[in-house]
């Protein structure tokens, strides 16, 4: 069973259609939608797929848009994280950070609240048999989040200079989730795995 917070994300629905291929692997698992306080914590998979980005500032959100920001990139998966390796010893779990939490955003709550997320995925001790990883991505092209921007020159401008001259796709984070979870046999652990195309090399 993988269970998936974030269910109607691109990446999310990209993860599925993955999985409902044939495997040379075996079955791939059924996937169970699930929120943070209604997620079975006994399935062996977990995938936590959402986010919020608010095209704000943080000078200009209000006290209950910065608990949300901070509650649903940090604390809710860090507090399910908890929950489950603390009942489960063969979890293995994979969460969404961001690019932003390494490079920044126009919103700072939202790159400070996936880099205390990707700290916490570095920093988790875990049992022998359970995994903890991220899959961080630059700018998704064909994302929810990057469709729903309307700074449409921003995006233009940071294409154009991009080493790949394009943006990832939600196929390609899906691939690497199913990768991580299914694929790979755990080892690969406490680690933040960039998917920036090489943007930020100096």
């Amino acid at each position: 069973m993988l269970v998936i917070t974030g269910w109607n994300s691109q990446i999310a629905v990209e993860l599925r259609k993955l999985l409902d291929e044939k495997s040379p692997y075996g079955d791939w698992d059924d996937c169970i939608r699930a929120t943070y306080d209604t997620m079975p914590l006994d399935a062996e998979r977990h995938f936590f797929c959402s986010g919020l980005l608010l095209p704000k500032q943080i000078s200009e959100m209000t006290g209950e848009e910065y608990i949300k920001t901070f509650a649903v990139n940090y604390s809710y998966p860090m507090l399910a994280c908890e929950s489950i390796f603390a009942t489960n010893p063969y979890a293995r779990i994979c969460v969404m950070g961001s690019e932003s939490g390494y490079a920044g955003s126009h919103n700072m709550l939202y790159a400070s609240a996936k880099r205390a997320l990707h700290t916490y995925v570095e920093t988790k001790k875990l049992g022998p048999d359970q995994q903890l990883v991220c899959v961080s991505p630059g700018i998704i092209g064909d994302a929810g989040m990057t469709l729903r921007r309307t700074d449409l020159t921003t995006l233009v401008e940071r294409q154009s200079v991009h080493p790949k001259r394009r943006f990832v796709t939600s196929l390609e984070v899906a691939r690497l989730v199913r990768f991580l979870l299914y694929e790979d046999e755990g080892y690969v652990c406490n680690t933040v795995v960039r998917m920036n195309g090489g943007e930020h090399v100096r």
